[in-house]
């Protein structure tokens, strides 16, 4: 079988990468939708790969890619052909769609958003969703059929890292003290909710370090995170993007990973800092992210205040350990999903 994977987002994330390396030993070939053709991108990109061989399925992970906000006073074209274009693209080859997201990150508030991701997911055979809660909001939201919807955890990021190092050797290179540590990884963008932490830093003095790790967006946004953060003795701003093997270093080191989105619908960060075993802070209005619970790594805050006080002393009692993470990732692991995926893309085809 032959799958295509669009859009071809592996340099951002190595999901797509490592589910399509499982999915070998089950008989599914992956190639990825690379470039963009003006006009009608997926239908003129699929009809190329069409008369160059076999294609079986179209497996779209992140819908947007087809109708990219450029400001150059066509985006309401890019936004508004999207579904002609996606089914003249998948007249003759069938279409599964993994919801990583409800609504595209920053793209709630565009006329089309809705009826974008709506027209993606109707006109899939096969609906992925990373979680139970995500499954039921999908079919809230969108008026879907349940038996077109399957659950399958987000899978296991660790294995695309470099392993843990000894804690004190971690620590020792990021340059941090005894005391304890809270982190906040990746991209450095405003639904992380970056700045509401800062202020609850600054209000209440904590006496917990707090390292922000990741590239800002843009330019204007990381001077908005460096003024917040301005005269805060306990705030480590490291503005740069992370290499591999930096953030396997930073997860080996400190204590706690905080997450405090505007929203998300599916999380790959607060997975992989639930695999490496580091206990995470994670706001209680999002039950559509799958983080094994209960568990006592897993401390959930309603909002900030004493709820998060409470919660990061809870999540500050418990050690981090890679090994005591050995469940979880055996559960989200790779090869399980890969089976399921297979299953699937062969009920449709």
């Amino acid at each position: 079988m032959k799958v295509l994977f669009a859009p071809d987002w592996r340099d951002g994330v190595p999901y797509q990468r490592l589910l399509a390396e499982a999915l070998a030993e089950h008989g599914v070939e992956v190639d990825f939708l690379r470039d963009y053709r003006r006009i009608l991108p997926l239908t003129r990109l699929l009809a190329d790969r069409r008369r160059a061989g076999r294609v079986d399925l179209l497996h779209l992970h992140w819908p947007e890619a087809y109708y990219p906000p450029l400001r150059d006073g066509r985006d309401w074209f890019r936004c508004a052909r999207f579904p002609l274009d996606l089914a003249l693209a998948t007249r003759r080859v069938p279409l599964a769609v993994t919801a990583h997201n409800l609504i595209a990150h920053h793209r709630a508030h565009e006329p089309f958003a809705q009826r974008n991701a709506r027209a993606a997911l109707r006109r899939a055979r096969v609906i992925f969703a990373h979680s139970e809660p995500a499954k039921a909001q999908l079919i809230a939201t969108h008026a879907l059929a349940p038996a077109r919807i399957r659950v399958l955890p987000h899978g296991d990021l660790s294995v695309a890292l470099p392993p843990p190092i000894p804690r004190a050797d971690a620590r020792a290179r990021c340059g941090l003290g005894a005391g304890p540590v809270v982190l906040m990884f990746g991209t450095v963008e405003p639904y992380k909710g970056i700045e509401e932490v800062l202020t609850q830093w600054r209000q209440t003095r904590s006496e917990v370090d707090l390292v922000i790790a990741g590239k800002a967006a843009t330019p204007a946004y990381e001077a908005t995170i460096r003024a917040a953060a301005a005269g805060l003795p306990r705030v480590t701003l490291h503005l740069a993007r992370l290499s591999d093997a930096e953030l396997a270093c930073w997860l080996s080191a400190v204590d706690v990973v905080l997450f405090n989105y505007r929203a998300i619908f599916t999380s790959g960060a607060a997975s992989l800092a639930r695999s490496w075993g580091v206990p995470i802070l994670f706001p209680e209005r999002f039950p559509t992210v799958d983080l094994g619970e209960p568990s006592p790594a897993v401390c959930r805050y309603a909002d900030f205040g004493r709820p998060f006080t409470l919660a990061l002393a809870r999540a500050l009692a418990t050690p981090p350990s890679f090994a005591a993470a050995a469940d979880w990732r055996a559960s989200i692991g790779w090869k399980g999903i890969a089976a399921r995926t297979a299953e699937a893309y062969r009920a449709v085809v």
